[in-house]
C-alpha cells in the first residue's frame, strides 16, 4: 500500500454493507478500481443484516481477484470478531494479498443491532477500552516472536503463538492508516 498522506479509493455499498444481491456490480467496481490505479476499496462490517455480504469473506475474495489495490473493512465490527481471531484473519489476509490490506477498527455504535448477535452490550467507555485492548492484541499476535499472554479487561489469551506476518496498518477513523 502506498505511503502517502492521501489515499484514493472506492467504497463498496452504503454505510451498512455490500448488498448480497449485487455481487456482479461489486466485482465490476473493484476490478475497475484496481485497473484504474485506485489505492483502496472499503466495505462495511454489519453482520446482523442478512441481506449484506460478510465483510471479511468479501474482503478475502476481492483481494484474491485483484492485483494491486488494497482492501479494508471500515470498520470491523469488533464486538462480533474477537481480537485474537481477528488477528489471525487479518494477518492471513495480509500474507495472501502481499500486504494489500488495512485493518479498520471501531468501538461499535449500533449496540441494539450488535446485541442481536448474542454479544453483551458495552457502554461507550467500555467499548473504547475494548478497542484499545484489541489493537494491542492484534499487534502482539503479529510479526512472530514469543508466545503472547494477555490478561486484560475484555480479552485474555495464554501462551498464544503470534503469526509470523506483521500486523497491517490500523485505521480507527481518524487520519490515515497507522501502525
Amino acid at each position: 500500500m502506498p505511503e502517502r498522506d492521501v489515499l484514493f479509493g472506492s467504497s463498496l455499498g452504503p454505510w451498512n454493507g455490500v448488498d448480497a444481491g449485487d455481487v456482479a456490480g461489486v466485482l465490476g467496481v473493484v476490478a475497475r478500481a484496481d485497473r484504474d490505479g485506485l489505492d483502496l476499496f472499503t466495505l462495511a462490517d454489519h453482520p446482523y443484516f442478512g441481506d449484506k455480504l460478510d465483510a471479511y469473506a468479501a474482503l478475502g475474495f476481492l483481494l484474491g481477484r485483484t492485483t494491486r489495490i488494497a482492501g479494508m473493512v471500515s470498520v470491523t465490527n469488533l464486538a462480533s470478531r474477537p481480537a485474537p481471531v481477528l488477528a489471525r484473519a487479518i494477518t492471513s489476509l495480509s500474507a495472501l494479498s502481499g500486504g494489500r490490506v488495512v485493518l479498520g477498527l471501531g468501538a461499535g455504535a449500533l449496540w441494539d443491532m450488535i446485541t442481536r448477535l448474542g454479544v453483551p452490550r458495552l457502554d461507550p467507555g467500555a467499548a473504547v477500552r475494548a478497542m484499545e485492548e484489541a489493537i494491542i492484541l492484534v499487534r502482539a499476535l503479529s510479526g512472530g516472536g514469543d508466545p503472547v499472554t494477555f490478561d486484560g479487561e475484555f480479552y485474555r489469551v495464554s501462551d498464544l503463538d503470534p503469526a509470523a506476518v506483521a500486523a497491517p496498518p490500523v485505521w480507527t477513523g481518524s487520519g490515515g492508516p497507522k501502525l
